[in-house]
């Protein structure tokens, strides 16, 4: 579901999830996580939980949501439902090449460009390894309330306000 490490990598599954420093740092609770792991209790904090069996693609999406979409060739389709909704913030890779990208970069309300790599949560298979995402990664704030949370990690990388927003 979390493609952040090539299948085959030598790594047994392709489950790896946020680590709770980021919301620790951003601060707010969320209403929905459409893309948590149906086995695995992540570090989300939110009040719903749509996993692979729920298809929270194609759901309802409602108030504040948490997006760390499936990375891969549907990835454009979870984050311009994100787009179309405008309320949460999406962890992606920093593909500024992809349409979807391109997308984002024009519709957010602020970004943050993370400095490094960020040292994901292996899932059960992958336990006893260590892991950092295959490729940089960026943050999108939708809403204000949700640039302001974003706002709070800019200590981390490169923290821009998008054409349409100012950090509340």
């Amino acid at each position: 579901m979390f493609s952040h490490v090539k299948p085959n990598s030598g790594y047994k599954s392709v489950e790896w999830y946020t680590p709770k420093w980021i919301f620790d740092e951003l601060g707010i609770r969320f209403d929905l996580d459409p893309a948590s792991p149906h086995d695995y209790e992540t570090f989300v904090p939110a009040s719903r939980k749509f996993t692979i069996f729920d298809d929270g693609l194609s759901r309802e999406w409602t108030g504040r949501v948490w997006l760390n979409p499936p990375y891969g060739r549907d990835t454009g389709y979870w984050i311009r439902r994100m787009i179309d909704h405008g309320n949460g913030i999406a962890l992606v890779f920093s593909r500024t090449d992809a349409a979807w990208c391109q997308e984002c970069l024009q519709a957010a309300d602020a970004m943050l460009f993370m400095s490094g790599r960020i040292d994901f949560v292996p899932g059960h298979e992958n336990a006893h390894k260590k892991s950092r995402s295959g490729a940089g990664t960026v943050l999108f704030a939708f809403g204000q309330e949700c640039a302001g949370a974003l706002s709070r990690l800019e200590k981390y990388g490169t923290f821009i306000i998008g054409e349409n927003g100012r950090a509340a």
